[in-house]
């Protein structure tokens, strides 16, 4: 991509590498850093001209509430649910139109 000036790299992360829920500090703290390693990335990618694009999905229905664990390290067992997918998109360019 460097020698060609030319690419596009995908991070697929979560929302929760913007905010955090209770319960959820190590997934959260994964994301974060995924989401600061991508930020940098683009900003050192720019001289290139590769894009990175970060998408990151709102919750979605997995096990992960009840894997959780609570701070006495009990499990927190809360429960499945379904909630509507959100996310967010994030590349260098703010007025990038995804037709």
């Amino acid at each position: 991509m460097i020698r060609r000036r030319q690419g596009h790299i995908v991070a697929i992360s979560s929302v929760q590498g913007k905010i955090s829920i209770p319960f959820r500090s190590a997934y959260a703290a994964s994301k974060h850093a995924t989401q600061a390693f991508f930020d940098c990335l683009r900003a050192e990618m720019e001289q290139y001209e590769i894009e990175v694009t970060v998408i990151s999905p709102g919750h979605i229905h997995t096990n992960l509430s009840l894997n959780a664990i609570t701070a006495d390290g009990s499990r927190y067992g809360g429960e499945k649910r379904r909630v509507f997918l959100v996310f967010t998109l994030e590349t260098g360019d703010p007025g990038k139109s995804w037709d």
